[in-house]
């Protein structure tokens, strides 16, 4: 007799064919709290009666006995392919595992349904065909208006295909039901600040050729590149979250729009575009809301911050005179710490959210 989690995994690995073995154990370990030998225990029956086999290297797949339990399940993707292919299987299957321990629902299709749901990339592309092959997204997280690219960067190391990741956001001539409105990076829990400030340091470099606005749809095939991840503004989003603050960030990002909206009728703004500086007009104030750790964000607002009010700002006097000011959660002050000399500028603000708990010690 199989248990709840058992079939749970047997009935993941009926539609993702492989999954790592460490990631495995996470869908046996339902209750958090059971450590890592007493799992493999839980694993061991599995690979005994020949539900699923396990390599050396790690790699979990299943066995015709195992996808005999779920006969009504159509594989989405294919176990084909040398070591590379599978190696890139099992990360789209590990996150499609993560998505459904986080309560998102995975689908091959597109659906009307009012809740997040998650598709893999194999599947991505045959909605949206034309997106060049060397993308390393793993899937689209469907959430409302967002359409936003999954990427398990891992510690924030991976090899970043600058390029061939924009035709996520190709309009395909007009089309944009397809277009991508933003990436979701998950890191490793423990590197999250050090991805972050690797990935906005390296697109700072490089900010006035990134932040164009505009790029050309091109199909044509890119070389691989061994760039580290840099943001570009075509990407319109890039959040940045980890395994297990994925609801929380998810919640944020939804509400994000409401609540600047909210923000803006509230202080009697005027909310800006693209192609604004910051997120809200109040006067002479500019307002960056940045509640879901959106690192193109904070792009956007040191790139202001060096432009109008640092030494970039002495050349060009004509420029009108502005403040600036960011809102926050207080696990990404570290992040804006970054630059410590754009702090000090006069006409710079930072504001922190304060937790709800916090908020009630206060009355």
């Amino acid at each position: 007799m199989l248990n709840e989690n058992q079939l749970k995994l047997l009935r993941h690995l009926s539609r993702f064919n492989l999954l790592d073995y460490p990631s495995c154990l996470d869908m046996l370990n339902n209750d958090g709290g059971i450590d890592r030998t007493a799992l493999s225990y839980a694993f061991r029956p599995l690979t005994k009666n020949r539900y699923v086999s396990k390599d050396k290297r790690g790699c979990v797949s299943i066995l015709a006995k195992g996808r005999a339990m779920f006969p009504e399940l159509e594989p989405l993707l294919s176990a084909g392919g040398g070591e590379q292919t599978r190696q890139r299987i099992m990360e789209v299957s590990r996150m499609a595992a993560l998505m459904e321990r986080s309560s998102i629902l995975v689908s091959a299709e597109r659906q009307e349904w009012d809740v997040p749901y998650f598709i893999p990339s194999a599947c991505w592309r045959k909605i949206a065909p034309g997106i060049l092959s060397t993308t390393r997204f793993t899937g689209m997280l469907m959430a409302g208006k967002h359409h936003l690219a999954v990427y398990d960067i891992g510690d924030g190391a991976m090899e970043w295909q600058v390029r061939a990741e924009g035709s996520l956001f190709y309009t395909r001539y007009g089309y944009y039901e397809t277009k991508a409105t933003g990436m979701l990076l998950v890191c490793r829990e423990g590197v999250r600040l050090k991805a972050a400030r690797n990935i906005i340091r390296q697109t700072m470099w490089n900010r006035r050729q990134l932040l164009r606005e505009g790029c050309v749809e091109r199909n044509r095939p890119v070389k691989w590149s061994r760039s580290p991840i840099k943001l570009k503004a075509q990407y319109e989003h890039v959040y940045l979250t980890t395994p297990e603050t994925l609801p929380a960030s998810l919640q944020r990002i939804l509400e994000e729009e409401r609540y600047l909206q909210t923000l803006c009728v509230k202080n009697s703004g005027t909310l800006l575009g693209s192609q604004g500086i910051g997120d809200i007009e109040m006067h002479s104030r500019r307002l960056f809301v940045n509640p879901a750790c959106d690192l193109l964000k904070f792009v956007r607002f040191f790139s202001a911050a060096k432009a109008y009010l640092g030494e970039e700002s002495e050349e060009k006097a004509y420029w009108p005179k502005i403040t600036l000011e960011l809102c926050i959660w207080p696990e990404d002050i570290p992040i804006v710490r970054m630059y410590p000399e754009l702090l000090e500028l006069e006409g710079l603000t930072v504001y922190v959210y304060r937790s709800k708990k916090d908020a009630r010690g206060d009355r």
